[in-house]
């Protein structure tokens, strides 16, 4: 009797796994047709929401002129792009400014801290310059203020003061206007800084942070940025490029570096779905002939004072400029 008992027992359960292997089965054939967004839901996560969005710095109240003109409608018709520079001459930035909506150019203003400011001071300053330009798409608030190289660094407090008052001015005068910062280096130092003003309350005063990328300049921890952000707000690289006179491999190099670092399926930033905006800096060069060892060589043309003369990774950037509207 129990030998019938174990024998019924032992087939009942042989049968029961025989059909759990079967259901194993069929439920992993299923989960092969499966799109990878159902399956791997953490691999999902991490795909880019908004589309990737390129621009470049430039000194507009200093290089401003036909031939630049002529360049920016070049780039322009390969799609939309932004244009970033310092704000410190409120006529001549609304000149320009108008230019660049005109051409349907979007344009993030740099407020700029290198003279030292009273609160008081800065915020006449923000007021004058967000008059002067009222359509402006976004502004940034600062450059660098945790360096010393421009007679900084700026103190963490004094930041988020400078930060909350001119969100409440720019946000009063066009609320669909965003306000970035802080513009630091991805460096421990930079990113230390960071977390100071995290820390005291600047995400309620920023709509993205901001931060620099330089190979040269040894600005790369981009990981260190984004853990500190921890994805609150959006990224934006404000500055980031390949210098022809300090770098090695001259215009060759640094059309590698655009197209290996911006492309938005697989470039080094360009496919990291956390960065919303990427600044090539810059358009143009500042000196001709290039010195060495001055910080120069960055642009995408050079050329004699007034001249535009495109480089090799013109003609990449500009082609990085059609793929990312095209992706939109």
């Amino acid at each position: 009797m129990f030998a019938i008992k174990n024998e019924l027992v032992s087939r009942a359960n042989l049968q029961v796994m025989r059909v759990l292997a079967i259901a194993a089965v069929i439920g992993f054939f299923y989960s092969s047709l499966l799109p990878a967004s159902a399956v791997d839901t953490q691999k999902a996560s991490t795909k880019r929401t908004t589309p990737l969005q390129l621009g470049v710095c430039f000194h507009n109240y200093e290089e401003y002129n036909p031939a630049a003109a002529k360049v920016l409608d070049d780039l322009r018709g390969a799609g939309s792009f932004w244009i970033r520079g310092d704000y410190e001459h409120p006529a001549k930035d609304a000149v320009f400014a108008k230019d660049m909506e005109k051409k349907k150019i979007k344009t993030l203003a740099l407020l700029v801290a290198y003279k030292k400011r009273s609160l008081a001071e800065w915020t006449k300053y923000v007021e004058s310059e967000v008059k002067a330009l009222p359509n402006v798409d976004a502004w940034e608030v600062h450059n660098e203020p945790e360096m010393t190289w421009w007679g900084g660094p700026t103190p963490a407090p004094e930041y988020i003061k400078m930060a909350k008052e001119a969100h409440r001015i720019i946000k009063a005068a066009n609320p669909n206007a965003l306000v970035v910062g802080p513009a630091v280096g991805a460096t421990a130092g930079g990113i230390k800084y960071l977390k100071q003003l995290i820390d005291g309350g600047v995400l309620d005063y920023l709509d993205a942070i901001s931060f620099h990328y330089y190979i040269f300049h040894k600005n790369l921890d981009v990981e260190g940025i984004k853990k500190v952000v921890a994805g609150r707000k959006p990224l934006w690289i404000t500055e980031t490029g390949w210098t022809v006179a300090d770098q090695a491999g001259g215009e060759a190099a640094q059309a590698k570096y655009v197209r290996e670092y911006y492309d938005p399926e697989k470039g080094k930033l360009g496919s990291d779905p956390a960065i919303g905006v990427i600044f090539n800096y810059e358009l143009n060069d500042d000196h001709f002939p290039l010195p060495k060892g001055k910080d120069d060589g960055w642009g995408l043309t050079c050329g004699a004072k007034g001249q535009f003369k495109r480089k090799q990774a013109y003609a990449d950037f500009k082609a990085l400029v059609k793929k990312v509207n095209e992706t939109k």
